[in-house]
């Protein structure tokens, strides 16, 4: 049997009940796109554990389809994993005798620096859209003082928000995704994991511009565009470049405003635990690993305010 063969048989007959929709599309890509092209011709009891590695090694390098140049690490991992899973299925299965995966080591994460807008540069961004008459850039402020992901602001909906008591349920997240005639929709599901639905309070000025805004909106979406209908992310995530020209700040991503955000909470003594649940992080250490050079920032800030005894 051909790795090809192996591939598409553990996806398609095993792996694509199992696990969401989201997901099953994200290991077909990486399987039609990385693994067939480079692995799929090779019987699988003949595919080594160094040909594999070598294969790793060089999508690490200059795997990525859009630029040519580095691939990201856990993109690197992703594939490992789905070669691993359709091996062990393999052996499972009896269809092979061997997995060649094992032992193979995985990448490391990739340190980089997590982008988030200064103290200046957010006021701009709240000064410009207090300023502005579009209600749809309401979304941006919620962001910057929430930590949501773009998918979990757009699937947002008036239900979902507990003005009385000031919070927010997130058991939801929206995002795009092909049919399987190869067309984009806009798909609704659960978050991608357990930790990321939660529940966030909001700070009390926020809750009393979300009464406001509430007033005149149209439909049961938070964030919904002129027509009364659900924002989609492509088109926010259009707006939200806009809003940074006009407002002479630095273009960084939508995400940009999630780590604004942690940054933020960081800076005002916010302990990693608490940010960790409403960030929805897996558990403190990813955030203690992601925001660490934030959090150096402010202990150097607090060690200089220390006084000498004497």
């Amino acid at each position: 049997m051909k790795t090809t063969e192996l591939l598409f048989e553990w996806l398609e007959n095993y792996e694509k009940d199992r696990v969401k929709p989201r997901t099953y599309s994200r290991y077909r890509s990486l399987i039609d796109l990385h693994l067939v092209p480079a692995l799929g011709d090779i019987d699988i009891e003949n595919l080594s554990r160094r040909q594999i590695q070598e294969f790793l090694s060089q999508k690490k390098k200059d795997g990525n389809m859009r630029s040519g140049e580095t691939m990201s690490s856990a993109s690197t991992n992703l594939m490992l994993t789905v070669l691993n899973m359709a091996f062990e299925y393999g052996v499972d299965m009896e269809i092979c005798d061997n997995n060649p995966c094992l032992r193979l080591k995985r990448c490391p994460d990739d340190c980089r620096k997590v982008e988030a807008f200064t103290i200046e540069e957010q006021r701009k961004i709240e000064c410009y859209i207090e300023s502005s008459e579009d209600r749809r850039l309401f979304g941006i402020i919620l962001g910057l003082y929430s930590g949501l992901r773009i998918g979990e602001l757009i699937g947002l909906e008036w239900d979902d928000i507990d003005l009385e008591k000031g919070i927010i349920k997130i058991d939801k997240t929206v995002y795009r995704d092909k049919d399987d005639d190869g067309t984009w929709q806009v798909c609704v599901d659960k978050p991608k994991t357990k930790s990321s639905e939660r529940i966030i309070p909001l700070p009390s000025y926020i809750v009393e511009q979300l009464i406001e805004y509430k007033t005149s909106a149209r439909s049961n979406f938070v964030v919904e565009n002129k027509k009364g209908e659900r924002m989609s992310i492509r088109s926010y995530q259009f707006m939200f470049e806009r809003l940074t020209e006009k407002a002479g700040v630095r273009k960084l991503n939508f995400h940009a405003l999630r780590h604004t955000f942690a940054t933020r909470a960081i800076e005002c003594g916010m302990d990693i635990k608490t940010l960790s649940e409403i960030m929805g992080h897996k558990n403190a250490s990813v955030t203690l690993n992601r925001y660490a050079h934030s959090m150096m920032d402010t202990k150097i800030a607090m060690m200089n305010r220390l006084q000498r005894v004497f």
